[in-house]
């Protein structure tokens, strides 16, 4: 059976998003190995690395999160709920910073996060996940 239209929209948002994280780590790693200002600003090692890590720790969540949405996975939603507030969150911080260089960067991340919580939520997603749903005691 084919993947529901709803569930693989998921699956492109979610794998952008990993594959931006991941890309965003190598690119503060290689910056930090050459002495550019990408990244964790100051000159601490620590923070550089810290960073790297969730970067790529994140993204490559959102890889596997992106391979459930792609099989209908229940267990997708939560995580990809949690990324997609946190970058709603964060796009809407630099949006409304005051500084008009980070409209467009806060726009980036906020209009996909948004568009992912209301597919999540959406009626077709919803009754997806619905269908294959028992309540607690009603089995045999």
């Amino acid at each position: 059976m084919p993947t529901p239209r709803p569930f693989v929209i998921l699956t492109v948002i979610a794998a952008l998003e990993g594959i931006a994280l991941i890309v965003n780590g190598v690119l503060v790693a290689v910056s930090g190995l050459t002495g550019g200002s990408y990244g964790a600003t100051g000159d601490s090692t620590t923070a550089t690395l810290i960073e790297i890590v969730i970067f790529l720790v994140l993204g490559a969540g959102l890889l596997v999160v992106a391979s459930g949405w792609y099989r209908a996975r229940r267990w997708a939603r939560g995580p990809f709920v949690l990324a997609q507030l946190i970058g709603l969150f964060a796009g809407a911080s630099f949006i409304f910073s005051g500084d008009s260089a980070a409209i467009m960067p806060g726009l980036i991340l906020a209009v996909p996060s948004l568009a992912g919580l209301v597919i999540t939520f959406s009626p077709g997603v919803v009754r997806t996940f619905a269908q294959g749903y028992e309540r607690p005691g009603s089995g045999s």
